[in-house]
């Protein structure tokens, strides 16, 4: 099957206000040293910077954790500027190290052309499609998250809450990836409203709060009450400007709900540090899965919806008490559903256009394995 790309998520996040704000700041930090007891040479390169409460805390979370159970020593990077990816991965694979482990799709091509030219360096991709689509990298592991999965729940749960109908989804690129999940929130939003108004915007970076925080605050004056957020560090800005406008929010990776008390209705959970941590112990074990693509799913438990927020809002506002159950209910009936297999996310009738301007159509009773996911869908 070949894969949809959102040609509606294409055109609704390249809005007026996605143009609002700066880039991000180029950057490269390091920490930590190579080697350990066993002498294995590793390095975790983020193409986002740690402090953002979510993926790059948990993966440096995951590498300390790693470091202290196998004793070895995992050097840590923040490498913000892409123009720099190859040059910074290509450099560490001059230096000898034995696993290079890079992040999220941005760093796919950089990491797919380091890794052909070392194929004596091991190579482990998080958040990345690499060996797919008859690709192979004997020297890769890469790992994808079926984040369409954990939107699709939020989506159902944002659209039982709203009251305008109309739901908002913040994210930090427009990569593949990213419009995946930005129509999983509108799939699953869509089975519970066919009439609900969907506005993406992108931030156009994931260290940039004061943006995102401009960009909720003019989609809120537009008629959003119920958010859903995938940008690192910038969440903390969309999380802000709906506690003050008082209205719902969901978080990407962590339980954020101090900061919007009365509105933090849930938060997608994926065990990055995990992740990590699982990539060094196969090194370890000399059991590195080279040129295998794994899941991170609903089904394996790695990916999850956090529900319970909703029992705590329900304490604090009785009075919406049964609101806030039926989205419980309808969002674990979506998650038993996508664990089981009779819910899939992306099931016809859908329509959009692939990479090449061609339009695709997925008819009614079909659906989408995970191995034809790669791009953003549209519904028909």
């Amino acid at each position: 099957m070949k894969k949809l790309v959102s040609a509606l998520l294409a055109l609704t996040m390249v809005g007026s206000l996605a143009a609002c704000g700066s880039q991000n700041t180029p950057s490269a930090s390091a920490s930590g040293s190579a080697g350990g007891e066993d002498g294995y040479k590793i390095v975790l390169i983020s193409n986002q910077k740690s402090g953002d409460m979510g993926p790059v805390d948990a993966m440096f979370a995951g590498a300390k954790r790693a470091e202290a159970d196998f004793g070895v020593t995992v050097k840590t990077m923040e490498v913000t500027d892409a123009a720099s990816y190859e040059e910074e991965i290509r450099a560490m694979a001059k230096e000898g190290y034995d696993l290079i482990l890079t992040t999220f799709s941005p760093m796919t091509e950089a990491t797919k052309a380091v890794a052909a030219d070392y194929p004596d360096v091991k190579f482990a991709a998080v958040f990345q499609n690499i060996n797919v689509d008859g690709e192979s990298y004997p020297n890769v592991w890469d790992t994808e998250y079926r984040g369409e999965e954990c939107t699709y729940v939020t989506g159902v749960i944002a659209a039982t809450l709203s009251e305008s109908g109309i739901l908002g989804y913040i994210s930090g690129d427009q990569a593949a990836g990213v419009c995946e999940a930005c129509s999983g929130f509108m799939q699953g939003a869509l089975s519970v409203d066919p009439d609900v108004d969907v506005k993406f915007m992108s931030v156009d970076s994931y260290e940039d709060p004061a943006k995102a925080k401009e960009i909720a605050n003019a989609m809120i004056n537009a008629g959003v009450d119920a958010f859903q957020t995938d940008a690192g560090n910038s969440q903390i800005g969309v999380i802000e400007a709906a506690n003050e406008a008082g209205v719902y929010v969901s978080g990407d990776v962590s339980d954020n709900s101090a900061l919007c008390p009365d509105g933090f209705y849930a938060y997608m959970g994926i065990d990055f540090g995990e992740n990590i941590y699982l990539e060094v112990k196969q090194l370890v074990l000399r059991n590195f899965p080279g040129g295998e693509h794994g899941y991170m799913n609903i089904a394996s438990g790695t990916y999850f919806v956090d529900t319970a927020l909703l029992d705590a809002l329900a304490e604090k506002m009785p009075e919406k008490a049964d609101k806030f159950q039926a989205a419980k209910e309808a969002g674990e009936a979506a998650m038993a559903g996508i664990k089981d297999g009779s819910l899939q996310v992306f099931a016809g009738p859908l329509k959009g256009v692939n990479s090449n301007g061609d339009t695709l159509e997925l008819a009614e009773g079909e659906s989408f394995a995970e191995s034809d996911v790669a791009g953003g869908k549209t519904r028909g």
